[in-house]
């Protein structure tokens, strides 16, 4: 019994073992097959060494450009071969200078660029594409005949290309040749037409290159507030970023706000400001994708530990200097006037995004801020610095303290509100209101930040809404070109949406524009007369001024020339009727009715109230001679008009009976009595 329990105590001793070592080889083996997976998400928070891309050929065929960014693809070119030529023919020589030092792979490089035969059935010939990397140059292969192409598609020609080193400020050229053209079946015009520039004639050069190194950096809390940096390193700067789409999810939800946007001439940090829906923080998972172009996704994730509540993170993204202005903003100015001949009542909203919304948003997060410099249009704020706590001060966001200081600074005094959008906005507030704004009456301001009080990139939007009178008889400016010189490099975008109304009794006068290549639309509809004007991008070559006569004549209300234009047209009716009394109306009735319909076209066309009225007043003068030169009724056509040539009274029942005919001795029965009537 002793050894049988020996033996049982050995079994256990034994399987206890056992099970460790299980428990330690499982482990280890976690281990190995979880490593790969867990170095993985460590190294997926940056990338790439190298990526396969196209660079697009873009510009003129001598002096074209090879661009990563598909939005670049907005101009056709072309070059067209005819069956004259012999010998070689450059195509084009595209060219970009890469920013950045790195390395790239041997492999094959591949030239793509569409074509379209014309005028033969197909086309053989050899083409030659000559590459250049720095100092290396690579050729592809001469082989005799290279292609034969038909109809229209794609010419590709690969290129073998040996491992290297790039150095910033180094070239990569493709210079595209063909020679050898042999067609078949050939007419008179017959050739072969090479395309490039657009979206649907997407010429590339495919390459396996490094172009941009993407980094998520450490989240930095701000209260409530978590910023999520990614910095883009490039030779292209915030291209690289501007040029491309991108975006970031934050626990599979799609960050809405437009980030903030800071860069030099090597990298670019996109900063995402994310507001949880709770207070927890805790673990959350960062989804970052950027698009250069449609077969290009650059993918990067990340996972951060989020506290809310306090300020933790590197801050490095928040600027300690005042931020610059340009880069990738744009503003459009949304005018609604209404004039009653004696005033004009404006609404102008100005909305804007990109940099100077962040400008914007740092400087009213950083009122009272004393590092500020001294040409700094923030400083003029610094006298609301007691009425913002100093929680409230650099805290990564716009408070209702930092935004009331700023209304209230531009309604204190019409001179700060033309500082702030001349010195600040650029823009030129006497070319959009049409006045000096010290000329102003009453006047409302009113700022809205949108759905973010964020420092990042949103849409910002500024209505003033405001009062001015017009003089009598004076030519009244309504709006021109008003960006202020050096506001183009600002503004990567500018566009303009004005209108105007007018009372019943109140009109325009003398409309001008004095630019051909912008149109605006003059209407009149009875009770009001609208004058509107669109532009979508403004350019910095182009100067234009709307404007009016301000006349107070009644005669050039819309209601008022409404009424004379149909009582001088129902007059001419009258005149036409009365004078073809015994004569044929088809001709003045037509004459009356063309230009009814050309009066009412002149009128709702908004033409100038002389030629409204001159067009009418022709149709009471036109009536005359039209009437005159009209013929005169036959005696058929009097009678199937049942027009009588006279009437005769019964003698016996005196009944007045109608003469249809000028035959005479006529003889008629009278309708009263039956009684026959002799007619001499």
């Amino acid at each position: 019994m002793r050894g049988i329990e020996g033996y049982g105590a050995n079994q256990r001793h034994v399987g206890a073992s056992s099970m460790r070592v299980a428990t330690i080889l499982s482990f280890m083996f976690a281990v190995v097959i979880l490593s790969p997976l867990i170095t993985q998400a460590e190294e997926s928070s940056s990338c790439c060494e190298s990526t396969n891309l196209d660079l697009f050929l873009i510009g003129d065929a001598d002096s074209g450009e090879l661009s990563p960014f598909e939005s670049d693809l907005d101009e056709e070119h072309e070059v067209e071969v005819t069956s004259s030529v012999f010998g070689e023919v450059e195509i084009g020589s595209w060219m970009v200078e890469w920013g950045e030092d790195g390395t790239y792979s041997s492999g094959t490089w591949t030239f793509s660029i569409p074509y379209e035969i014309i005028d033969s059935t197909g086309v053989s010939a050899n083409a030659t594409v000559v590459l250049k990397i720095g100092g290396n140059t690579y050729e592809s292969s001469s082989q005799i005949p290279a292609f034969y192409l038909t109809g229209s598609g794609e010419l590709q020609v690969p290129v073998e290309v040996e491992a290297g080193e790039i150095s910033k400020n180094d070239k990569i050229e493709v210079d595209f040749s063909i020679r050898s053209l042999i067609f078949s079946n050939p007419g008179s015009e017959s050739g072969i037409r090479f395309q490039w520039g657009t979206t649907e004639m997407d010429a590339s050069l495919s390459i396996s290159f490094p172009l941009v190194h993407v980094e998520m950096r450490e989240a930095n809390v701000r209260g409530d507030l978590v910023f999520f940096p990614v910095r883009l390193t490039s030779g292209f700067g915030d291209r690289m970023w501007t040029s491309s789409s991108g975006f970031l999810k934050v626990n599979n939800e799609d960050i809405s706000e437009s980030p903030i946007v800071n860069s030099n001439d090597e990298w670019v940090d996109v900063t995402f400001v994310w507001r949880p829906s709770d207070s927890a923080g805790g673990t959350v998972r960062t989804d970052f994708q950027l698009t250069p172009q449609d077969s290009l996704n650059i993918d990067v994730d990340k996972i951060h530990d989020i506290t809310l509540g306090e300020n933790t993170g590197d801050n490095s993204w928040y600027p300690d200097e005042e931020p610059p202005r340009d880069g990738g903003s744009k503003v459009q100015v949304s005018i609604n006037c209404e004039y009653d001949g004696n005033s004009i009542d404006s609404d102008t909203i100005i909305r804007f995004d990109g940099a100077m919304s962040q400008w914007t948003r740092w400087g009213l997060d950083n009122i009272g801020n004393k590092s500020l410099g001294s040409n700094s249009w923030w400083r003029n704020l610094n006298t609301y610095s007691s009425t913002v706590s100093s929680l409230e001060k650099q805290n990564g966001q716009v408070d209702d303290s930092e935004l009331s200081a700023l209304e209230n600074h531009l309604r204190g005094s019409k001179s700060d509100l033309k500082s702030f959008l001349s010195m600040g906005l650029m823009i030129d507030p006497e070319s959009v209101f049409g006045v000096d704004p010290v000329d102003f009456g009453p006047m409302t301001i009113s700022i809205n930040l949108g759905t973010s009080r964020a420092f990042n990139s949103e849409l910002i939007s500024i209505t003033i809404s405001s009062e001015y009178d017009v003089q009598e008889d004076s030519r009244q400016t309504l709006v021109e070109d008003f960006i202020r010189p050096g506001g183009y490099e600002i503004w990567d975008e500018v566009s303009l949406s004005f209108e105007i109304r007018t009372g019943v009794l109140s009109g325009f006068s003398g409309v001008n524009l004095d630019n051909e290549e912008i149109d605006y639309t003059h209407r009149r509809w009875i009770i009001t007369e609208v004058l509107s004007l669109e532009d979508k991008d403004i350019q910095s070559d182009e100067d234009f001024r709307l404007e009016f006569v301000a006349s107070n004549a009644l005669l050039f209300s819309p209601l008022i020339s409404a009424t004379i234009s149909v009582f001088a047209l129902s007059i001419a009716l009258g005149i036409g009727m009365a004078l073809t009394r015994r004569r044929t109306r088809v001709p003045s009735m037509i004459m009356i009715g063309v230009l009814g319909i050309l009066s009412l076209a002149v009128y709702w066309l908004g033409l100038p109230m002389p030629i409204v009225l001159g067009v009418v007043g022709s149709s009471i003068l036109l009536v005359f001679p039209a009437a005159i030169i009209s013929p005169t009724k036959s005696s058929e056509d009097r009678v199937n008009t049942g027009m009588a040539y006279g009437r005769v009274k019964c003698p016996s029942c005196g009944k007045k009976n109608r003469v249809e005919s000028d035959v005479r001795p006529l003889r008629i029965d009278c309708y009263g009595c039956g009684s026959t009537l002799r007619i001499e």
